[in-house]
């Protein structure tokens, strides 16, 4: 019997594969508003993910019991998971007197299509709306849709 042995080529690194990928997080109690409360520590724990696993952010918007983001990875067979397991796990690590995980076990991970990316961001962005939370995206303060509006700040687009 002849048993193959394969031997890496110094130098060669397989090719990345860049994708689209839209997140969202939920919480595992639905009437939490811990995300909102702590926005700032949300901020910082998508932040620290971000310069970890090298990923931005076209979309975001945080809700009372949901985060939604659309990210581009570079390499999304690498990145993906281990960029929402940091923000997950560094929440919860820096929650004041949090017992237990607030997430719920399920997240939702969706590679978008280059041509939709664009109705992705849309969809993200009007989630205070259809959640009855704003009367227009712009209004509400978690949200990637205050990019070049007044009240785009710390809070604002900036949030994740």
């Amino acid at each position: 019997m002849t048993h193959y042995i394969s031997h890496p080529i110094l130098g060669y690194e397989p090719a990345a594969r860049p994708a689209h990928v839209a997140i969202t997080l939920r919480l595992s109690d639905p009437s939490d508003d811990v995300l909102v409360r702590h926005v700032r520590l949300l901020r910082n724990c998508v932040a620290l993910s971000q310069k970890r696993w090298d990923f931005t952010i076209d979309a975001a918007v945080v809700l009372p019991n949901e985060i939604q983001l659309l990210c581009a990875f570079r390499d999304a067979e690498v990145g993906v998971h281990g960029a929402v397991s940091m923000i997950t796990r560094t929440f919860d690590r820096h929650v004041p007197g949090l017992r237990r995980s607030v997430w719920d076990d399920i997240g939702e991970l969706l590679e978008i299509p280059e041509e939709l990316v664009a109705l992705r961001r849309e969809f993200i962005e009007a989630a205070p709306v259809r959640s009855g939370l704003a009367k227009s995206a712009q209004d509400w303060p978690y949200s990637s849709a205050h990019i070049g509006t007044v009240q785009g700040g710390d809070l604002g687009a900036a949030v994740a």
